[in-house]
């Protein structure tokens, strides 16, 4: 996984899209792309699920707090 951030690999990512859209590209060229994006989806859906499980840890620990005392 490269270190660029979530946003930076979205960027990439809709550019990437934006490449293919524009349907003048060799078969080698498109296909190269598209694994590209494929890799570039894949990066961004593990961030996000990272990101969302720290979510959920967070959560779980404020409900174990106990606020009565």
């Amino acid at each position: 996984m490269t270190n660029n951030t979530f946003e930076e690999k979205l960027k990439l990512l809709e550019m990437t899209v934006r490449k293919l859209e524009e349907n003048d590209l060799s078969l080698d060229e498109s296909k190269k792309l598209y694994k590209e994006g494929i890799k570039l989806s894949k990066e961004c859906k593990i961030l996000l699920n990272k990101t969302e499980l720290e979510i959920t840890d967070l959560k779980k620990e404020l409900e174990e707090l106990d606020f009565s005392e």
